[in-house]
């Protein structure tokens, strides 16, 4: 009995002991916390035994007592707006203890796709932007406000017509050129509240219902795998706060005009400059103007087509958002409109958009959100046959080079004028008249529904499922119906000018193309999405885990039908036209799927180390199975040096440094569907026994092998934040190399007896790199005054490394040179750096005849040299000037640097933000367009006016008729750097006491302009924004607005 009592009796002791031992362990440790920047104490600091329950906070005086189980235990402080911190106990009983202020942005936390993460443990190039930032902005487009404002994100214009679309740009992405028309974009992946979307849907949502957009700019996008490779954009839209309801309201209007007028010659200067070219090639009197149509042009009543029909045009913009709810169901709701109207005609872009949401908590652990989102647009032109619906080329074009001596009317009557084809025969006044149009009409809808449980049971475990369907259906239609123009009797000695007499017959029928044409295309898609996800703080690290499914499917369907020959003059519908000129033209239907398996995992130990893998394994049904799919890793390291001690100790005026890197794959295979398998068009023709039948031909030869492209990605950061929080650094340097990508070059030489086309393959090799820097600088002045600077500029390059060429130039170059002495080599930095390399302009005889002297035989463009022609470089020596002596012109054409710099001053009330660009360097060229010299039928940019004839042998240009003049060479270039003010914004906040006594929460007034000056500007006809001086201008719009809550 008693041998049975001593284990009990020995457990008993072991158990005394070991609580003793604790005991003994147990102590109280003090200390003090203060700020590292001014030492003052911290009151309120909250400190815990890290995996512990106890935690204390500091008096006044910062001070601290806290009971600590052993020495080994880590100490933790966390206070509002102060990096946490975590420290050994050690021996000591004292311990002192300072806090870093940090910059809030480190703190926020950021959309990564498929999750969020705190920005200070992202270990990627990730960048974002607050919405307030560009809300004040009245835009037609979302991405025409992020002009600028974010290193690595290029935004650009196809045009300065309203309407005209922007396109982002992330890393200087592009496409082979060989994979034109293969459904191939350089644009990045965009993506609202998780779900996929078209870049319409981006444009559409107006700023006040955004919450934060973030750009994926490396390897992180790995997270899409086969879509990430061209970078991501993520929007999360507003939601509804508890609290009563919120109401608010902006209203803009707003005047736009040309930033720069293109300077043309006027109807004296066309005409003396062509008759300076008759006379240097002998012409006869017939072709010349006389002194007295000279004469007569010099005060010539008339205007350019451009200065009698253009004008300034306006915008108004207008947003409502409701919000508010309890603590179990909030709600948001937003609704904006747009409108604008073009300076010509009767162009106008109208769009409307509508948002609402709700989120509800079910049960303990159980939330459910769902949004609605629905928008309407329609973009309406007067317009040319086969203009482009973005830059309304042709149009713009003829109303600056119609000659200016061609009056627009004549007693109001629409003069008739034959010009270059196209337009050939026109009017534009008679075309406005005639009813003619060209629209196009979009509207989506989509829902967004998602239910997430987290168990109360397990803190940190979530669970999600997500449904987006979106749909979106657009039409077109264009109406193009003869009109009548007047011929008016000419005049002069070459019959080219204009009497206000008519001849027996004085009208004439402009068919215009007699047409009458819609098309309709239906877009439709789902994503089905499910995560789960775990997060857990252990003693010394904080750990997460992700896993999902992604899945979806979308369809595409399109008919164009037209009909010729209108029957009832005036009316644009189908049964107004012959049935005998119907058309149905290419109907297309496509569809396709992907399913997605990803993964992500963060881990950050003692807050200063942390590692984030990332893999996803895509399926896609736009290849065969054997290469349908595939896996798309990246893992990214990161590390915060201004946690550690010794930094601390060391550099006590950097509060916050990180150094990061990331490697990892990602694809792309966002391409024509099905290209594994054989496609048919309809064909005529086939007979069968005597009977002639319809019947199906291969048009493109299938490739079972194509799969995505893929770009290998590095990244290495830092992120500092320095003087006392007011200063921070972000740095990153990349390198991407591109492979399998896409093209179909071969096709240009690909057989055509074949009756096919080549197959698309995956041959493509790029590699690109660069670096980018953002600095920002925010300081109080004082009380009342404040100053904010953010800068991001960046160097980058690129080189084609694999791209297929036509190999029939190996019947005139050897393989070495193969394209090179043609200025075509795709492997050259910069290739579209060639031209002539340009010796300036033979202003004298003798310069000619010593030219001749070296060799008797020497030719310009095939012609013998003439005084006034241009000379340039004998590349290859052969002792003529020809296509064999394009080369290289210059070591680089693009920038050196470029900077976005966005200023900021406040001053009690009143804001004022402006964003300007700045581009260092390179080289810039006079655009084709201009080059050009002027015609019977075409005018000129101004600056001819100064070209060479006997009289004026110092012109700075060459003469008329100069051989190679207009190609591309040295001779054209201009020193590139351009700076102009992107936008301004002034707003003025009313007084509290004021808003209280209209019983509002608040209201400002906002004065803003985009495109405001040319700071620099190496050209002297037109704005360096414009690809040619001949295309719609880059406006300048000022608008007053007005923003309430209520």
């Amino acid at each position: 009995m008693n041998c049975l009592r001593l284990p009990k009796l020995l457990l008993l002791l072991l158990g005394i002991g070991s609580s003793l031992l604790a005991i003994a362990q147990e102590r109280t440790i003090s200390g003090k916390v203060t700020d590292q920047q001014t030492k003052a104490p911290l009151e309120g600091v909250s400190i815990g035994v890290k995996g512990g329950t106890g935690n204390t906070l500091t008096n006044a005086l910062g001070e601290f007592t806290l009971k600590i189980p052993t020495s080994e235990s880590i100490l933790t402080f966390s206070y509002v707006n102060y990096l946490d911190y975590q420290v050994k106990a050690g021996s000591g009983q004292n311990i002192a203890v300072t806090l870093y202020k940090v910059d809030k942005l480190l703190e926020d936390v950021v959309v990564v796709g498929y999750g969020t993460q705190k920005r200070s443990n992202i270990n990627g190039a990730v960048a974002t932007i607050k919405p307030r930032e560009i809300e004040d902005l009245p835009v037609a487009d979302l991405g025409a406000a992020l002009i600028n404002r974010l290193p690595g994100v290029g935004v650009s214009f196809a045009s300065g017509k309203p309407g005209s679309t922007t396109t982002i740009n992330i890393r200087n992405s592009s496409v082979f050129s060989g994979a034109a028309g293969l459904g191939i974009t350089a644009d990045p992946l965009y993506v609202i509240d998780n779900i996929v979307v078209r870049k319409e849907d981006f444009d559409n949502l107006d700023a006040t219902l955004i919450e934060d957009i973030t750009f994926l700019k490396d390897a992180t996008a790995a997270i899409y795998g086969a879509a990430g490779a061209k970078g991501v954009v993520l929007v999360t839209t507003k939601r509804g706060k508890a609290g009563k309801p919120k109401i608010s309201y902006a209203g803009y209007y707003g005047i736009t005009d040309a930033t720069v007028k293109p300077k043309v010659m006027s109807a004296y200067e066309h005409a003396k400059m062509l008759n300076d070219g008759y006379e240097l090639t002998g012409a006869s009197d017939n072709n010349r103007f006389s002194q007295a149509d000279l004469e007569f042009l010099k005060t010539s009543p008339y205007k350019s087509w451009y200065d009698e029909l253009w004008k300034p045009s306006s915008l108004n913009r207008h947003t409502l958002n409701v919000s508010g709810g309890t603590d179990k169901i909030t709600f948001f709701a937003g609704a904006n409109y747009y409108k604008e109207s073009g300076n010509y005609g009767d162009i106008s872009i109208n769009k409307y958009g509508l948002r609402s949401g709700m989120n509800a908590k079910i049960i303990d652990g159980l939330t459910a959100d769902v949004v609605f989102a629905s928008d309407f647009s329609k973009d309406n032109r007067n317009t040319l046959k086969g203009a482009s619906d973005e830059t309304d080329d042709q149009m713009i074009r003829a109303l600056f080079l119609t000659p200016q001596w061609v009056p627009l009317t004549i007693n109001g009557n629409p003069v008739s004028w034959t010009g270059p084809n196209p337009p050939g025969r026109w009017n534009p006044a008679a075309l406005f008249k005639s009813g003619n149009y060209k629209w196009e009409k979009s509207q989506g809808l989509s829902v967004n529904a998602s239910l997430e449980y987290k168990p109360t049971f397990l803190k940190g475990l979530a669970a999600k499922i997500q449904f987006g369907k979106l749909n979106r259906n657009a039409n077109h239609k264009e109406y193009f119906p003869p009109y009548l123009v007047y011929n008016y009797n000419r005049t002069g000695q070459n019959s080219q000018l204009y009497s206000e007499t008519l001849p027996n017959t004085p009208t004439q029928t402009v068919s215009n193309s007699d047409q009458l044409g819609e098309s309709t295309t239906l877009n439709g898609s789902y994503q089905l999405i499910g995560t789960l996800s775990y997060a857990h703080n252990f003693r010394n690290s904080d750990f997460d885990i992700m896993v999902g499914f992604d899945q979806g499917e979308g369809n595409s369907e399109n008919v164009f039908f037209y009909k010729n020959g209108q029957l009832v003059p005036g009316v644009d519908e189908f049964w107004a036209f012959s049935n005998s000129g119907q058309t149905i033209r290419n109907p297309t239907y496509t569809a396709s799927a992907k399913r997605s398996y990803l993964g992500r995992m963060n881990y950050v130990l003692l807050n200063k180390y942390s590692v984030q893998v990332i893999a996803r394994y895509d399926g896609s049904s736009n290849f065969s199975a054997a290469n349908r799919w595939g896996l798309f890793p990246s893992i990214g390291l990161g590390w915060k040096i201004s946690e550690e001690n010794f930094f601390r100790d060391k550099l006590p005026f950097i509060s916050y440094m990180k150094l990061r890197a990331n490697y990892g794959l990602v694809g792309e295979d966002r391409v024509n569907a099905r290209l594994w398998e054989s496609r048919f068009t309809q064909t005529t023709g086939m007979l069968f026994g005597t009977a002639v039948t319809n019947g199906l031909d291969p048009n493109v030869v299938p490739n079972p092998d194509i799969t995505w492209e893929k770009s290998r990605t590095l990244n290495v950061g830092a992120d500092v934040t320095l003087l006392k929080n007011k200063l921070n650094l972000t740095v990153d340097v990349y390198r991407r190399y591109s492979y399998d990508g896409y093209d179909n070059q071969s096709n240009s030489i690909f057989p055509p007896t074949a009756g096919v086309s080549a197959a698309v393959v995956n041959y493509g090799q790029s590699l690109s790199w660069g670096s980018e820097f953002s600095i920002g600088y925010q300081t109080k002045l004082s009380q009342d005054w404040g100053f904010s600077a953010d800068v991001n500029f960046g160097f980058s390059n690129s080189m084609v490394l694999q791209t297929y060429y036509n190999p029939a130039y190996l019947g005139i170059y050897g393989s070495n040179e193969l394209s090179l002495t043609k200025g075509r080599d795709p492997r050259q930095y910069n290739s579209s750096n060639f031209g002539y390399i340009s010796k300036g302009i033979l202003r004298t005889q003798e310069a000619v005849d010593a030219l001749l002297a070296k060799n008797p035989n020497y030719l310009i463009g095939g012609a013998k040299p003439q005084v006034g022609f241009m000379d340039f470089e004998d590349i290859n020596g052969d002792g003529k000037i020809d296509d064999n002596d394009v080369t290289t012109m210059f070591d680089r054409t693009t920038s050196i640097v470029g900077f976005g710099i966005t200023f900021g001053v406040t001053y009690k009330s009143f804001k004022l933000q402006t964003n300007l660009n700045l581009q260092v360097g390179g080289k810039k060229f006079y655009d084709s367009e201009a080059r050009k010299v002027p015609t019977t039928l075409t005018n000129a940019p101004s600056f001819w006016t100064d070209h060479w004839t006997p009289d004026n042998p110092g012109a700075r240009y060459p003469r008329a008729d100069a051989p190679l003049a207009r190609e591309n060479s040295t001779f054209w270039a201009v020193n590139g750097t351009v700076s102009h003010i992107n936008n301004a914004v002034l707003t003025y906040s009313l007084p509290k006491a004021l808003v209280d006594r209209l019983r509002l929460p608040g209201m400002k007034v906002a004065l803003s302009g985009r495109n405001l000056l040319n700071i620099i500007n190496p050209f002297e006809y037109k704005d360096p924004y414009t690809g040619n001086f001949a295309e719609y201008p880059t406006l300048r719009s000022v608008s007053l607005g007005v923003n309430v809550t209520l």
